[in-house]
């Protein structure tokens, strides 16, 4: 019940003090840009194509700005008077999470409304809008997780380290790859194989939300590990968070 009270009162401080706007904007920009295309008609999968990619971009900004908001000295006051630490940091979480489902939903709803894809009734929405929200929530459960209220500046600095590696396929190949001695290349693919282990769920949370295909038992086995995920990520953030001294930026 105090985790509601704290997310309710997050989201009224949130909503008064005007950056609610800029989710409003950002909704509106994307609509009228990419959804609304007069003339040219949507499909399903180009629907969640731009809701896939556009809600963890707004993900990132509206964590930030709650973490912004439980980062200060009036915290010292909530948590004095009873309001458990998981409960101030799922408050963050969960106000973060209805701020952009609800730009989701708005997205959604004019597109329905104005330019609704023929291929898609309610139920199709549901099996894609599943796997999209997942991919927000670990999003935003692993910023609160990296952020200065719950790790330390060298535990920050490794964590992303260990998801640079993960990634670094990407930019380490070819001609530089070739130049490593042997088992220096054997080394980094055996990291980047055990790093980008954790990062499959949430790509093919993307691409199942696009194709919304649940005939196999891959599809419900990441549905699975996504929330699994994400409560481990919840979890690491709270039990960092009970264990760290309380220090507010002021």
């Amino acid at each position: 019940m105090r985790t509601l009270r704290f997310t309710g009162f997050t989201l009224l401080e949130y909503i008064r003090s005007g950056r609610v706007a800029l989710e409003i904007i950002a909704t509106l920009i994307v609509y009228f840009v990419f959804l609304r295309r007069v003339g040219l008609g949507m499909n399903a999968e180009y629907f969640f194509s731009v809701t896939g990619v556009y809600t963890p971009a707004l993900t990132l900004y509206t964590t930030a700005a709650f973490i912004g908001i439980g980062d200060r000295p009036q915290g010292y006051v909530l948590l004095s008077r009873g309001l458990s630490r998981a409960s101030y940091l799922l408050g963050i979480f969960f106000s973060a999470l209805v701020i952009v489902a609800g730009s989701y939903g708005l997205l959604s709803t004019l597109a329905a409304l104005f330019n609704g894809p023929p291929d898609l009734d309610f139920i199709g929405w549901m099996l894609g809008t599943l796997p999209l929200l997942l991919n927000v929530g670990l999003l935003s459960a692993l910023m609160i997780m990296l952020s200065p209220l719950v790790f330390a500046t060298s535990w920050r600095l490794f964590v992303l380290g260990l998801i640079a590696l993960a990634f670094s396929s990407n930019f380490i190949g070819g001609p530089l790859l070739e130049s490593l001695p042997p088992i220096v290349r054997t080394l980094l693919h055996a990291a980047q194989a055990v790093l980008g282990g954790p990062l499959v769920p949430a790509f093919y949370g993307f691409q199942l939300a696009v194709t919304r295909d649940y005939t196999t038992g891959t599809a419900v086995a990441n549905l699975f590990a996504q929330t699994s995920l994400l409560i481990s990520l919840l979890g690491l953030a709270i039990y960092s968070f009970s264990r760290r001294d309380l220090i507010f930026s002021s």
